[in-house]
């Protein structure tokens, strides 16, 4: 087979497009198969930190946090946030799961996919169940979205109420209100 050269593929803008577009997510695959190979292999959960936050250790025995990836629970101080705690331990109290990386958030906190044995998202299930909010960064996930309008329209969970304050709201409020000396 005859490769075209460049100027070739110059000449046709659009071909020229997709082969670049094809090298960029080949290169991105490439890129999050290395991370997610360079994580250490998670031995056991320590501890339920809050409803999207666990606390692992690895078999080298280092311990560090990881965060369920499209998943945002409120708060410990926040209404619901001590349920979607204790609904994400009930979740992980049987230790057949499994974590999968899946890179890292804006902040630099490593996030996660978790499932049970079983192939049962835990993700999926803080969201259907309404003990969490699709996290807005991660909003082109389609199927968070569905199960988050299914767990509103079911009243589930915090959405026992018309209008709950997301975890973001929380957070500004606090940093307003500790910044204002209260």
């Amino acid at each position: 087979m005859k490769m075209k050269s460049v100027g070739t593929l110059v000449k046709h803008p659009i071909a020229f497009v997709l082969i670049v577009l094809i090298l960029i997510f080949a290169l991105l695959l490439s890129s999050k198969a290395a991370n997610a190979a360079n994580m250490p292999t998670i031995k056991q959960i320590l501890e339920v930190v809050d409803g999207n936050t666990l606390k692992v250790s690895t078999i080298e025995d280092d311990t560090f946090i990881v965060r369920l990836k499209g998943v945002d629970a409120p708060e410990l101080g926040q209404e619901f946030g001590q349920e979607s705690l204790n609904y994400l331990k009930k979740l992980v109290a049987d230790k057949n799961i499994l974590v999968e990386y899946s890179g890292k958030d804006r902040w630099g906190n490593r996030l996660v996919y978790v499932t049970t044995k079983n192939g049962k998202s835990i993700n999926e299930m803080m969201i259907k169940e309404g003990f969490g909010w699709v996290d807005r960064f991660f909003v082109s996930q389609e199927n968070l979205m569905e199960l988050q309008k299914v767990a509103q329209t079911k009243n589930s969970g915090l959405w026992v109420k018309d209008e709950p304050m997301a975890p973001w709201v929380y957070d500004r409020i606090q940093i307003r209100e500790n910044s204002e000396g209260r």
